[in-house]
This record gives structure tokens, sequence and C-alpha cells, in this order.
């Protein structure tokens, strides 16, 4: 068994500190967020693609303490209606990106979760049944056919 984390639960450290914690912890994969939710402290996609000195002074760090990025996570919510969904997609395209000019085969990602009718400005998430109120299963084949 392999053991990897997601480097943002020590998005407080240095990207110096938090690999050698990673080190000390017996961990060998790092799993490097770069946007969405996540500030990206460590490892921003867009920072990395325009950046390339930059980008291959972190990989010789992490290949300097025996790490492999196991991968590259930016959950966010690209199907947001709004600002927000604008920037998780770009984010989100970032990294897939940087991921394939660093030969990262896995992404971490999510889907996001979709405004329920045409022009409505706010995600909707749907918890009551299909079937009731009346509105449900067109909105729910709305967020889940048509944008989704």
């Amino acid at each position: 068994m392999r053991l990897s984390i997601c480097t943002d639960v020590m998005g407080n450290l240095s990207f110096t500190d938090m690999l050698d914690k990673c080190v000390k912890l017996g961990v060998e994969g790092v799993e490097m967020t770069g946007g969405g939710w996540s500030p990206g402290p460590h490892f921003r996609a867009d920072e990395l693609l325009a950046d390339k000195g930059l980008l291959r002074s972190k990989l010789k760090e992490i290949e300097a303490r025996g790490l492999e990025i196991a991968a590259l996570n930016c959950s966010g919510n690209p199907l947001d209606p709004g600002a927000m969904g604008e920037k998780h997609r770009k984010e989100i395209a970032d990294t897939v990106t940087l991921a394939g000019e660093i030969g990262v085969t896995k992404i971490v990602t999510m889907s996001g979760l979709p405004e329920a009718a045409p022009g409505d400005k706010v995600p909707n998430w749907l918890t009551a049944t299909k079937s009731w109120p009346a509105e449900h299963p067109e909105w729910h084949r709305y967020q889940w056919e048509d944008r989704a």
C-alpha cells in the first residue's frame, strides 16, 4: 500500500516545509491542489504554467525528497452559473494542461452544481423527491441533462 496526502491540509506551511512534513509522516505521494475552492498555496496551476522556472524548481524539490505527485486537485463548482463557475472552469482547464505537461495522469475535481432553470443566477441543490413539488422533474432534467 502506498500513502498519499492532499496538501491542502498543510496549507499553513511553506512548500518546502510541507514536503518535509510529508516525508516525516512516511507519505509517498502528494495530491497537489491548484485552484477551485482551494487557495492552492503550494502548486497553483496558473502560476506554474506562466513560470516554467518555478515549475521546474518545485518538481525538483518533490523529486529530491523521493515523493511523487499522485494527483493534481482542482475541486470546485464549474457548473455555477456565475463568476465562480467561470473562474473554476478556467482553473480546471489550467490543471488539466499542467497535468499533461508534467505527466500526471490523475486529476481530482468535481462536477459542481448548476442552476435549477435557465436564467437562474445561483446553484440549486434539489433535495426533495423528483415527484414533488411539481417543478422538480423539469428542474432535475434541466440540471442533469442540459447542464451537467
